[in-house]
């Protein structure tokens, strides 16, 4: 029976020799759990994280949109009221005239002809003397008539000119300054003031052109009452010579005696 039992006992452990002995070890159990837990942890503060960061992108993103909402975009308002029409003003030059180039085509012959919408009479080309004789007039004396009558024309020319586009301009304040009143956002706001601020300035432009065109008759009358002037003075100085040579021919002419005559008898 002994024998048997010990049989038994050897078979059984060579049987175990044999197989693979599974070990369980509590500790590495316990530490890869904590591991576990911890890298879990992680996780959820990672998520956390991105939660917190989508938030914000979320709420930055509302507010751009509100911004965009309130102000607008200032890259979509391409077509702002008015905005052509005042390119289209800036780039006109006017009808205006220089003072040079009024006094360069100044012309004797229309000076002569000129009658101010018959407010005056026009004067010939010749004039009669009493001895039934034709003179021709010289033209070249009355080209300085001549010019400031150009200004004249040039003056009304330019107020007529410009009336027409300052009422064409304040049609166009009027009409940007109705659209600014509907504006929905800041930026059409910002483009809108700048449009109607560039029409004010226009206008007060356009309002010199007729205070130089007066100034330009202004300085030609005062260049004209010059010459006129010059031409007195000359005429003073002439006859002032002629005065002077005629005294001098005199005395030359008639000198007086002064020896003293001789009486008949030596008296």
């Amino acid at each position: 029976m002994k024998f048997i039992v010990s049989i038994t006992t050897l078979l059984v452990a060579a049987s175990v020799a044999n197989a693979q002995v599974v070990v369980i070890d509590p500790t590495a159990i316990a530490h890869n759990q904590a591991n576990h837990v911890v890298d879990l942890a992680k996780y959820v503060q990672m998520v956390n994280n991105q939660l917190k960061q989508i938030n914000t992108m979320t709420q930055e993103l509302q507010q751009v949109t509100a911004y965009v909402k309130a102000f607008g975009d200032p890259s979509k308002l391409l077509n702002i009221v008015g905005a052509n029409q005042l390119i289209g003003s800036l780039q006109q030059t006017g009808v205006g005239q220089t003072l040079t180039q009024l006094q360069r085509s100044a012309n004797g012959l229309q000076a002569l002809q000129y009658n101010g919408n018959r407010l005056y009479q026009s004067l010939g080309q010749t004039f009669t003397t009493p001895s039934g004789a034709q003179v021709p007039r010289l033209e070249d004396l009355y080209r300085k008539y001549g010019a400031i009558q150009d200004d004249s024309r040039n003056f009304q020319s330019v107020t007529t000119d410009v009336l027409a586009r300052r009422a064409n301009l304040r049609n166009q304040i009027a009409s940007t300054t109705t659209q600014l009143q509907a504006a929905t956002t800041d930026a059409e706001t910002q483009k809108l003031t700048g449009v109607l601020v560039g029409y004010n300035a226009e206008l007060a432009t356009v309002d010199h052109e007729i205070d130089n065109a007066a100034g330009q008759v202004l300085t030609q009358d005062a260049e004209n009452r010059a010459d006129k002037e010059r031409d007195d003075q000359a005429r003073r100085e002439e006859r002032q010579a002629q005065t002077e040579e005629s005294f001098r021919r005199y005395g030359e002419v008639f000198q007086l005696e002064t020896t003293p005559p001789i009486f008949p008898g030596g008296r």
